[in-house]
């Protein structure tokens, strides 16, 4: 396998870990939040499910629930050991769809976590995981847009994603190739101090590029993204310049008409 693609599974598996952390902490919180020191008992309910499906000799939640620590500590413990795909069946499992205290305030907007549109995301995300773990270079040519569709919309979801507005991720056309331009006018538009920044910039450049087609060989070369935001940046100033709020919310909106 060569560099190039190694590098791309990297960026990638940064962001899946970023989105399985998010999870994480969102079970550790909310649970914590609907039960006080009760939580570690409710979620264990499910905890000893999964365990069921582990390999015979896998104990890891029965030992720690054994085990001397205090509950918060075995909470916080058992949730560190989950897999991804045990995190994304918690939300199918009727242990979790039944309890209408945790199920009703569990994310910040209101998911059906057990609708066909959340379980073909949940999947292709656990099946995102798996390939990237296992650098499963022929599956990822295959399912990519899949796989980039589920983990931009756990990233909207979990708001776990600051490099762009969700809005923004939502509205970039991710069927096709955008020019070096439009990527660097729709960062300019959202995080323009990034501009000041090569590194961030390129790193920002190379998440945006790889949600709409690129593949890191075909990614443009460094001192091009550079070259274009030079150009760009007198010009892109003076057209984002204001202190109106709905002046700078309308050039957003116009900021993907890029390549008129």
């Amino acid at each position: 396998m060569n560099e190039y693609i190694l590098t791309e599974f990297s960026i990638f598996y940064k962001r899946l870990i970023r989105i399985e952390l998010c999870l994480k902490t969102l079970i550790l919180t909310q649970y914590t939040n609907c039960y006080g020191p009760n939580a570690y008992k409710v979620a264990y309910r499910y905890l000893a499910t999964i365990e069921k499906y582990r390999p015979t000799n896998d104990c890891t939640f029965s030992k720690i629930y054994k085990s001397n620590k205090v509950d918060s500590e075995k909470f916080i413990a058992s949730v560190n050991k989950m897999y991804t795909g045990e995190i994304l069946n918690l939300f199918c499992n009727p242990i979790f769809l039944k309890n209408k205290k945790i199920q009703h305030s569990f994310f910040s907007e209101k998911i059906e976590t057990n609708s066909t549109f959340f379980q073909r995301k949940a999947r292709f995300l656990k099946e995102f995981r798996n390939c990237v773990a296992h650098c499963d270079e022929k599956k990822l040519t295959l399912d990519r847009t899949k796989f980039i569709d589920s983990l931009v919309y756990f990233e909207k979801i979990l708001r776990c994603n600051d490099s762009l507005s969700f809005d923004v991720l939502n509205k970039i056309d991710r069927s096709k190739k955008l020019s070096t331009k439009t990527i660097l006018k729709i960062i300019y538009a959202q995080k323009p101090h990034y501009f000041n920044n090569d590194k961030l910039l390129i790193l920002l450049f190379d998440d945006i590029a790889l949600m709409t087609g690129y593949t890191f060989k075909s990614l443009p070369q460094r001192w091009s993204i550079i070259r274009q935001k030079y150009e760009l940046s007198r010009k892109l100033a003076d057209e984002f310049y204001t202190t109106d709020e709905e002046q700078i919310d309308e050039k957003l909106q116009q900021s993907f008409d890029f390549d008129k």
